[in-house]
């Protein structure tokens, strides 16, 4: 059984689609290349703790040396790596599932240089970071000194998973932007647009113009088809076409559009999140599918939140709620304070403190025991100011 790695990249800066490979480990070494992320299948040679013993909260650093498609090595960090295979000899054991790899535990080892600590009991692991040049380093996440009761749960009513879906993608949407017609064009993305701001740089914006392309024959997507392949070539001087701008937002008001983002979110992030959290551990409430798609869109579908929860609870990994000896409401409100907790210590450490309202609104949820996601009164819910129909979306 090999080893495997594959490129995680930043989960919550999607915009970020390479990260520097290095000549040794430690982030002065020279670059060897820059390599996209989600490449995956990467033969894994050898583990070494950073040269300089960089640390997060007493937690060193570890790089993986790899191999890349062309033959030649290098290596990366292991905050911006996922794993999986027999890593027995490098000590972190047998790895069946791909997992992050700054979260696991590395064992001392005969001749091998003292492994890293693993994180601290009352905080998640940090947010993956690049090294020096691809973006900065974040900080984990710290326990908030609030504490959060839940309430006794309410009986699910029938799972109408069609109505979760649309409540979720409201509730998102209202976070990411101001609908299908939301539009920017000041940050990495170079263009970023509609319900959960799907970004030039990235391309998963051409995916979400081709769908459209395919179906609408409308004198707007006619002008759209001329830039088509400029955005498939993710043309960054398309940043500032304001032509382009008007076309996309004319776009928004046509249900082709519409279908097409929401296919898109479908099948990139709700279907992702289902297969991934959800089904294999028998989760049945409907806040659980709406924080966790909402986790899937802000941070990746690929975060260790989840699973962090698992481990400070004390069960086993992907087990059921249920058979485990934790309810599914004790789950999902540890996963809630993580993610709280690590918006606030961002959101302390950037002085952007807008951001503690997205972890604030799913604790919210979860104190007034709203797990079918219903909300209150009318069915509305507050998100940033903004009104939200979750019942009856």
């Amino acid at each position: 059984m090999s080893a495997f790695a594959t490129i995680r990249g930043v989960p919550n800066a999607p915009n970020i689609t390479e990260i520097n490979v290095r000549s040794a480990p430690t982030t002065t070494a020279s670059l060897v290349f820059k390599k996209p992320v989600g490449l995956g299948g990467l033969a894994i040679s050898s583990v070494q703790p950073d040269a300089a013993n960089s640390n997060l909260n007493g937690k060193t650093y570890q790089w993986f040396e790899v191999t890349f498609p062309e033959g030649i090595k290098g290596w990366v960090r292991d905050d911006l790596l996922e794993v999986e295979g027999d890593l027995t000899q490098f000590g972190y054991g047998i790895v069946a599932q791909r997992s992050f790899a700054f979260a696991l535990t590395r064992q001392m080892m005969q001749g091998a240089a003292a492994p890293a600590q693993p994180p601290s009991a009352t905080q998640p692991a940090p947010t993956p970071q690049p090294a020096p040049a691809a973006q900065p380093t974040p900080a984990p996440a710290v326990q908030s000194t609030a504490p959060v009761v839940t309430k006794p749960t309410t009986a699910p009513v029938a799972v109408d998973l069609e109505r979760i879906k649309k409540a979720s993608f409201a509730v998102t949407a209202a976070f990411e932007g101001t609908g299908y017609a939301a539009y920017n064009n000041y940050d990495a993305g170079v263009i970023s647009y509609g319900l959960i701001q799907f970004t030039l740089a990235s391309g998963s914006l051409v995916g979400v113009i081709d769908k459209y392309l395919a179906t609408s024959n409308s004198p707007t997507a006619n002008q759209l088809r001329a830039y088509q392949e400029r955005i498939r070539a993710r043309d960054e001087s398309l940043r500032n076409d304001n032509q382009l701008k008007q076309i996309l937002l004319a776009a928004a008001n046509e249900p082709e559009m519409r279908a097409a983002q929401d296919e898109a979110a479908t099948i990139n992030y709700w279907n992702k999140v289902v297969d991934g959290y959800i089904t294999p551990r028998g989760l049945k409430l409907p806040l659980s599918y709406a924080l966790l798609f909402d986790m899937g869109v802000n941070f990746g579908t690929g975060h260790a939140f989840v699973r962090l929860a698992e481990e400070q609870l004390g069960v086993p990994l992907r087990s059921k709620p249920g058979e485990n000896g934790i309810t599914e409401e004790q789950l999902i409100q540890k996963v809630a304070e993580l993610r709280r907790d690590s918006h606030y210590k961002q959101a302390a450490r950037d002085n952007l403190p807008g951001l503690k309202a997205r972890g604030d609104f799913w604790l919210n949820r979860i104190q007034k025991g709203d797990w079918n996601f219903v909300g209150e009164g009318q069915g509305i819910v507050d998100v940033n100011g903004r009104k939200v129909q979750i019942a009856n979306p």
